[in-house]
């Protein structure tokens, strides 16, 4: 077999493709498969919208426990231990088994998000609905944290990572 006929990029020598930079699908700029990583600053949209996934994953609970594990689960690849740390006193409350027992429904809307581009650290503002048979509960929720960039995996394909995620406020709101 000649060098003619091998495809691009191999040589006889070689049992392997040659690794071309390939065009990132959201902005437009090259990525390369060698070094792994992208050639462009995150936008701050972009951030904004992982934090509300987060979020969304970590709140918005039916009552179903096998759903209610897979969206926690979920959010626990887009979070370090702080995030386990909170659902676990969630779980030790008995909050997870009260929903599930009293057929509730939590949602959560987000407000705005804060984020500062030099610290990356953000502060996120919502509201929690939870809906009850017997009533619903309206409250404002307040959550801090930072970004950091973490190598992009299966289940992390963002590579980012919230870190020192806390719990500011959660107080009930008049309707």
């Amino acid at each position: 077999m000649n060098e003619n006929t091998l495809l691009p990029g191999n040589r006889n020598y070689s049992h392997k493709f040659r690794k071309m930079p390939i065009k990132h699908p959201h902005c437009g700029r090259f990525v390369t498969p060698i070094t792994g990583s992208i050639c462009y600053p995150l936008n701050i949209k972009y951030i904004s919208r992982y934090i509300e996934n987060f979020h969304q994953y970590f709140f918005n609970l039916p009552p179903d426990n096998d759903y209610i594990k897979w969206t926690v689960g979920k959010a626990m690849y887009m979070a370090d231990g702080t995030a386990l740390k909170q659902k676990q006193a969630l779980d030790e409350n008995g909050f997870y088994s009260d929903i599930i027992s009293s057929s509730a429904v939590c949602t959560i809307i987000c407000d705005s998000i804060q984020f500062d581009e030099h610290t990356r650290r953000f502060n996120y503002y919502g509201t929690q609905i939870i809906k009850r048979r017997t009533r619903d509960l309206k409250r404002s929720m307040l959550t801090t944290g930072s970004i950091e960039n973490v190598p992009r995996t299966q289940n992390n394909p963002h590579g980012l990572m919230i870190t020192n995620w806390r719990t500011l406020e959660n107080k009930d709101l008049d309707y």
